[in-house]
């Protein structure tokens, strides 16, 4: 396998909200920074009663693809998103690794337990992975994917799932500083302004419009105003199918208070 020489996992800094808690549904909804989990370290006594022989369970894989690019870039980079709707009889707490392979060109990536986080849908919780980053100009190669949980017994489910080919090609939109306003060039789709602090914790999400928008919304909270430090600009089409695409980081102190 090629696998990381080709592919690596987001940073910390490029992780912030580019999976969305709504992905099933209004992907501008409820945003939330993919945080760093804390590491479990179980007992020995407790990883011989947890592992007990029984199978994990993939049900359903969904994706999605978040396209980035920077401020003053032109090359644009794909993130790829994962939820699995998994189960082990063991309990959740027992899966161990996530691995997702790429055969046709011989991709891997492997996921850890403290690399994913468990999100509420549709009355359970499905495992969710994020900030899996193809090479700088490059899409990630359509087609069929394998991905695989494996628990701590190292009994393994597999699933396959499918990136859709598809007219990826978005225009970014782009902003400027005026006087109290801030001035939006749209891009391809509609456009929402999301405020993130210096941990990447979002602190409130905003639409903006085609051309000037009062600063007054984004910094009326009392905690924009304190422990704002950047913030992205999400797009996506207007029937919500397809990629997300994300310009960013914009340095609050340019581009949000007054100088």
């Amino acid at each position: 396998m090629k696998g990381q020489k080709a592919f690596q996992a987001a940073s910390q800094k490029k992780r912030a909200a580019f999976f969305l808690n709504p992905f099933f549904s209004n992907p501008f909804l409820s945003l939330e920074r993919f945080p760093t989990l804390l590491v479990m370290i179980l007992l020995g006594s407790l990883l011989g009663s947890s592992c007990s022989g029984r199978y994990p369970k993939i049900h359903e894989v969904r994706y999605r693809i978040v396209i980035l690019q920077g401020v003053n870039e032109t090359v644009s980079q794909e993130s790829l998103s994962l939820a699995l709707d998994v189960t082990d009889e063991d309990g959740i707490e027992d899966l161990e690794a996530v691995a997702v392979v790429q055969d046709a060109e011989e991709l891997y990536w492997k996921i850890r337990r403290d690399q994913w986080e468990w999100k509420p849908f549709g009355g359970g919780k499905w495992l969710v992975c994020s900030g899996l980053l193809s090479r700088p100009g490059r899409p990630f190669p359509r087609g069929g994917y394998r991905v695989m949980v494996t628990d701590m017994a190292g009994y393994r489910a597999e699933r396959e799932f499918f990136i859709q080919d598809g007219p990826f090609n978005v225009t970014f939109p782009s902003i400027q500083r005026k006087d109290d306003m801030l001035v939006l060039n749209p891009g391809s789709g509609s456009t929402l302004l999301v405020l993130t602090s210096s941990t990447g914790t979002i602190l409130g999400s905003f639409p903006l419009k085609r051309g000037e928008n009062s600063l007054k919304p984004i910094l009326a909270s009392p905690t924009s105003r304190t422990q704002a430090k950047d913030f992205f600009l999400y797009s996506r089409l207007p029937e919500g199918e397809g990629p997300i695409w994300v310009k960013g980081p914009y340095e609050g102190s340019k581009f949000l208070f007054s100088r």
